[in-house]
Protein backbone atom coordinates (compact mmCIF):
# COMPACT_ATOMS: atom_id res chain seq x y z
CA UNK A 1 0.00 0.00 0.00
CA UNK A 2 1.30 3.21 -0.62
CA UNK A 3 0.55 6.66 1.38
CA UNK A 4 0.58 9.95 1.02
CA UNK A 5 2.61 11.70 4.11
CA UNK A 6 0.48 14.47 5.29
CA UNK A 7 1.71 17.76 4.07
CA UNK A 8 1.59 19.67 7.18
CA UNK A 9 5.05 20.50 7.62
CA UNK A 10 7.32 19.73 10.27
CA UNK A 11 4.22 18.69 12.80
CA UNK A 12 3.93 15.38 14.43
CA UNK A 13 3.01 12.76 11.42
CA UNK A 14 0.94 10.20 12.78
CA UNK A 15 -1.53 10.12 10.15
CA UNK A 16 -3.57 6.56 9.38
CA UNK A 17 -3.04 4.71 7.66
CA UNK A 18 0.93 5.05 7.44
CA UNK A 19 1.19 5.55 11.41
CA UNK A 20 -0.68 2.09 11.94
CA UNK A 21 0.31 0.10 9.07
CA UNK A 22 3.94 -1.32 8.77
CA UNK A 23 3.23 -2.57 5.27
CA UNK A 24 2.82 0.73 3.50
CA UNK A 25 5.16 2.98 1.74
CA UNK A 26 4.94 6.21 2.93
CA UNK A 27 5.67 8.65 -0.05
CA UNK A 28 6.21 12.22 0.46
CA UNK A 29 6.38 14.96 -2.45
CA UNK A 30 9.54 16.63 -4.04
CA UNK A 31 10.89 19.18 -6.77
CA UNK A 32 12.06 17.99 -9.80
CA UNK A 33 15.34 18.41 -8.64
CA UNK A 34 14.54 15.97 -5.77
CA UNK A 35 14.77 18.41 -2.84
CA UNK A 36 11.69 17.60 -0.30
CA UNK A 37 8.47 20.37 -0.33
CA UNK A 38 8.91 21.85 2.88
CA UNK A 39 5.65 20.82 3.78
CA UNK A 40 6.46 17.20 3.94
CA UNK A 41 7.47 16.79 7.90
CA UNK A 42 10.47 14.75 8.82
CA UNK A 43 12.68 12.76 5.85
CA UNK A 44 13.24 10.24 8.32
CA UNK A 45 9.20 8.78 8.57
CA UNK A 46 9.32 8.61 4.31
CA UNK A 47 9.99 5.50 2.62
CA UNK A 48 10.58 7.70 -1.13
CA UNK A 49 10.21 11.28 -2.53
CA UNK A 50 8.54 11.47 -6.12
CA UNK A 51 7.89 14.23 -7.74
CA UNK A 52 4.93 16.57 -6.65
CA UNK A 53 5.44 19.90 -7.33
CA UNK A 54 3.56 21.70 -9.82
CA UNK A 55 3.07 18.27 -11.80
CA UNK A 56 0.65 18.50 -14.98
CA UNK A 57 -1.67 16.18 -15.50
CA UNK A 58 -3.08 14.97 -18.97
CA UNK A 59 -6.90 14.80 -19.01
CA UNK A 60 -6.30 12.24 -22.18
CA UNK A 61 -8.23 14.22 -24.46
CA UNK A 62 -7.98 13.63 -28.03
CA UNK A 63 -6.12 15.50 -30.24
CA UNK A 64 -2.90 17.18 -30.49
CA UNK A 65 -3.89 20.39 -31.47
CA UNK A 66 -6.52 20.63 -28.83
CA UNK A 67 -3.10 19.92 -26.64
CA UNK A 68 -1.55 23.72 -27.36
CA UNK A 69 -5.08 25.42 -26.68
CA UNK A 70 -5.83 22.96 -23.50
CA UNK A 71 -4.65 24.69 -20.00
CA UNK A 72 -3.03 22.72 -17.71
CA UNK A 73 -3.63 22.84 -14.05
CA UNK A 74 -0.60 21.88 -12.31
CA UNK A 75 -0.86 19.98 -9.21
CA UNK A 76 0.96 19.84 -6.14
CA UNK A 77 1.51 17.65 -2.95
CA UNK A 78 2.55 14.30 -1.41
CA UNK A 79 -0.84 12.98 -2.65
CA UNK A 80 0.20 13.50 -6.67
CA UNK A 81 3.38 11.96 -5.43
CA UNK A 82 1.96 8.97 -3.89
CA UNK A 83 -0.23 8.43 -7.38
CA UNK A 84 2.86 8.54 -9.65
CA UNK A 85 4.71 5.97 -6.66
CA UNK A 86 1.77 3.53 -7.59
CA UNK A 87 1.90 3.75 -11.10
CA UNK A 88 5.45 2.74 -10.87
CA UNK A 89 4.76 -0.09 -8.50
CA UNK A 90 2.01 -1.06 -10.89
CA UNK A 91 4.45 -0.82 -13.71
CA UNK A 92 7.42 -2.82 -12.14
CA UNK A 93 4.66 -6.06 -11.77
CA UNK A 94 3.76 -5.96 -14.82
CA UNK A 95 7.04 -5.86 -16.55
CA UNK A 96 7.94 -8.73 -14.40
CA UNK A 97 4.74 -10.66 -15.55
CA UNK A 98 5.76 -9.70 -18.73
CA UNK A 99 9.26 -10.96 -17.79
CA UNK A 100 7.78 -14.22 -16.69
CA UNK A 101 6.02 -14.68 -20.03
CA UNK A 102 8.93 -13.94 -21.69
CA UNK A 103 10.96 -16.81 -19.74
CA UNK A 104 8.34 -19.50 -20.40
CA UNK A 105 7.18 -18.78 -23.84
CA UNK A 106 7.01 -22.22 -24.92
CA UNK A 107 7.30 -21.11 -28.95
CA UNK A 108 10.64 -19.84 -28.06
CA UNK A 109 13.60 -22.02 -28.30
CA UNK A 110 16.42 -20.55 -27.04
CA UNK A 111 18.10 -21.30 -24.11
CA UNK A 112 17.52 -19.02 -20.98
CA UNK A 113 20.07 -18.75 -18.46
CA UNK A 114 18.71 -19.98 -15.20
CA UNK A 115 19.96 -17.52 -13.46
CA UNK A 116 18.39 -14.91 -14.85
CA UNK A 117 15.12 -16.52 -15.42
CA UNK A 118 11.91 -14.95 -14.37
CA UNK A 119 9.93 -17.33 -12.49
CA UNK A 120 6.14 -17.05 -10.87
CA UNK A 121 7.89 -16.65 -7.40
CA UNK A 122 9.77 -13.35 -9.10
CA UNK A 123 6.17 -12.01 -9.51
CA UNK A 124 4.57 -13.17 -5.84
CA UNK A 125 7.82 -11.77 -4.76
CA UNK A 126 7.99 -8.42 -6.38
CA UNK A 127 4.44 -7.72 -4.54
CA UNK A 128 5.76 -7.74 -1.04
CA UNK A 129 6.97 -5.07 0.49
CA UNK A 130 10.61 -5.54 0.91
CA UNK A 131 10.97 -6.65 -2.27
CA UNK A 132 9.28 -3.66 -4.10
CA UNK A 133 11.46 -0.94 -2.15
CA UNK A 134 13.90 -3.18 -3.64
CA UNK A 135 13.00 -2.68 -6.94
CA UNK A 136 11.87 0.85 -6.64
CA UNK A 137 15.44 1.45 -5.82
CA UNK A 138 16.76 -0.37 -8.75
CA UNK A 139 14.72 1.95 -10.63
CA UNK A 140 17.30 4.69 -9.47
CA UNK A 141 17.75 6.93 -6.88
CA UNK A 142 19.39 10.06 -5.72
CA UNK A 143 22.67 10.03 -3.17
CA UNK A 144 22.03 13.43 -1.79
CA UNK A 145 18.41 12.46 -0.68
CA UNK A 146 19.57 9.53 0.97
CA UNK A 147 18.25 7.00 -1.64
CA UNK A 148 14.68 8.47 -0.84
CA UNK A 149 14.29 10.29 -4.47
CA UNK A 150 13.45 7.93 -7.35
CA UNK A 151 15.03 8.72 -10.60
CA UNK A 152 12.72 6.87 -12.83
CA UNK A 153 14.83 8.24 -16.27
CA UNK A 154 17.83 6.28 -15.45
CA UNK A 155 16.73 3.33 -15.66
CA UNK A 156 13.54 3.66 -18.40
CA UNK A 157 14.85 6.19 -20.99
CA UNK A 158 16.86 4.19 -22.34
CA UNK A 159 14.33 1.37 -22.47
CA UNK A 160 11.37 3.35 -23.57
CA UNK A 161 13.84 4.31 -26.86
CA UNK A 162 14.46 0.76 -27.50
CA UNK A 163 10.85 -0.28 -27.54
CA UNK A 164 10.29 2.32 -29.92
CA UNK A 165 13.05 1.21 -32.32
CA UNK A 166 11.17 -2.35 -32.02
CA UNK A 167 7.72 -1.27 -32.49
CA UNK A 168 5.59 -4.43 -33.77
CA UNK A 169 8.50 -6.85 -33.23
CA UNK A 170 6.68 -8.64 -29.82
CA UNK A 171 9.42 -11.10 -29.10
CA UNK A 172 11.77 -8.15 -29.31
CA UNK A 173 9.93 -6.10 -27.13
CA UNK A 174 9.40 -8.68 -24.65
CA UNK A 175 13.11 -9.35 -24.49
CA UNK A 176 13.39 -5.89 -23.31
CA UNK A 177 10.84 -5.46 -21.02
CA UNK A 178 12.40 -8.99 -18.97
CA UNK A 179 15.86 -7.13 -19.06
CA UNK A 180 13.91 -4.53 -17.19
CA UNK A 181 12.46 -6.55 -14.96
CA UNK A 182 15.58 -8.68 -14.42
CA UNK A 183 16.80 -5.07 -13.45
CA UNK A 184 13.99 -4.18 -10.74
CA UNK A 185 15.11 -8.38 -9.36
CA UNK A 186 18.98 -7.68 -9.85
CA UNK A 187 18.80 -10.75 -11.70
CA UNK A 188 22.56 -11.00 -13.60
CA UNK A 189 22.20 -7.21 -12.79
CA UNK A 190 26.01 -5.73 -10.81
CA UNK A 191 25.19 -3.72 -8.88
Amino acid sequence: MFCAASDQGQSSDRTYPPASNGNSFRIGAARSTGGALETVGDLHKLDFLFSGHEVVLDDGGPGEELARFREFEAHTGSSVATALAAGLAALIIECVRLGVLYTNDPDDKTPKDPSVAIRMEDLDNVREKEQMRFALKSSGTDDNTHNRYIEVWQTFSHVASVLKDNLGESSSELETIAGLARVFLRKGVVA
